[in-house]
């Protein structure tokens, strides 16, 4: 049920991106540090629920939450430590909550 506020806050990024709507003049803090957070935990609190519920998981499982976290991980590091990336990361960050939002539908 989290996922669902992954879809409008991808769109937040989103039209933070490509410089259409800001919500900064709203919000106080970094729409995008929220979604990176925002991903780190939905894939902690999704693996526990699993292990929980499945009395583990499987290797396919991590390796698809730790993939699904890697992008808020990068983004918060390179606030306290800054990285040269090739790409920009607001909207990788933006597609994967989006595409959590999306698979949250189902």
């Amino acid at each position: 049920m989290l996922s669902l506020i992954a879809l409008p806050l991808s769109i937040l990024i989103i039209l933070k991106y490509f410089k259409i709507y800001d919500i900064s003049s709203v919000i106080a803090y970094d729409i995008t540090l929220i979604g990176a957070v925002f991903l780190i935990v939905m894939q902690v609190l999704s693996y526990m629920a699993v292990r929980t519920a499945n009395q583990g998981t499987t290797f396919m499982g991590k390796i698809i939450k730790t993939i699904l976290a890697v992008p808020g991980v990068i983004y918060i590091t390179n606030i306290f430590y800054p990285l040269s990336l090739g790409f920009d990361l607001e909207i990788v960050i933006a597609l994967f909550l989006f595409t959590e939002g999306i698979y949250g539908l189902h």
